[in-house]
């Protein structure tokens, strides 16, 4: 059995008296009292203790264990934006395109499920990772963009790191006149839907397209959102947040 078989899987757990959840550098516990509140514990990758409870609570109460977008940790201070460092910085070449897939970082959140509609909201969110809680400015201290931060690496298809990172493919086009390096990408997420396997830890999100060229005299990175290229009938979907319309990213401070 592998090391990642040992955890809990994504999915939907039905909660009547016990329930206990174990993910990399985190424990959750969820048990009945008495006066049928629900008690929930986690102990999280700092060693940190929460205690929240669930009054009234249902005998049938359902809950989602899912990876959700980096936005929530350690707070909501960002506009939508994440700042991803490549780890090797990526050269391609002149008028001509390359495919990669990359790291991005997950939060987990553990949604409760209201049992007259079905409709679930947020009750707790966390990182099996601290390192990926940070912020980071792209641009100049007065006129900059405060992102969510993260340095991540190129994957193998057969990669992961899981309960950390979901794969997200990138399309790279040069449509410039000589070679470029991209050391890092910048882009909103609040429309990317995240797609993920039950029980299992098989996460991936929606794919970025970027295009390099030229816009008034300074050569710039243009980034669109689009569709999970290679998605499944039978993955599940991530989208709680508000949708906001499609609309591009310039990236013109700088892209290595």
């Amino acid at each position: 059995m592998s090391k990642e078989e040992n955890f809990s899987g994504y999915g939907m757990y039905d909660v009547s008296d016990k329930l206990d959840l174990v993910l990399p550098k985190t424990e959750i516990h969820i048990t009945r009292k008495l006066d049928g509140r629900l008690s929930y514990y986690r102990k999280n990758s700092t060693s940190q203790e929460i205690r929240k409870s669930i009054q009234q609570s249902n005998k049938d109460t359902k809950i989602e264990l899912c990876p959700v977008l980096p936005l929530h940790l350690p707070a909501k201070k960002t506009n939508d934006l994440i700042f991803l460092r490549l780890e090797e910085s990526l050269f391609v070449e002149k008028n001509s395109t390359v495919n990669v897939l990359i790291q991005f970082p997950i939060e987990i959140g553990i949604f409760v499920i209201n049992s007259s509609d079905n409709s679930k909201e947020l009750f707790d969110c966390f990182t099996c990772e601290p390192m990926h809680s940070r912020f980071a400015l792209y641009g100049t201290p007065e006129k900059g963009n405060l992102c969510m931060y993260s340095k991540v690496k190129l994957l193998e298809n057969n990669e992961s790191n899981p309960y950390v990172f979901a794969k997200m493919k990138v399309t790279l086009s040069n449509e410039l006149s000589q070679g470029a390096f991209v050391g890092k990408i910048v882009f909103p997420i609040t429309s990317h839907v995240i797609y993920y396997r039950d029980n299992s830890h098989e996460v991936h999100i929606d794919d970025v397209k970027c295009v390099i060229k030229q816009d008034v005299g300074k050569d710039i990175i243009e980034i669109d959102r689009e569709d999970y290229s290679t998605k499944e009938e039978n993955l599940n979907i991530v989208s709680y947040a508000v949708k906001k319309e499609k609309s591009s990213f310039m990236m013109d401070k700088g892209f290595d």
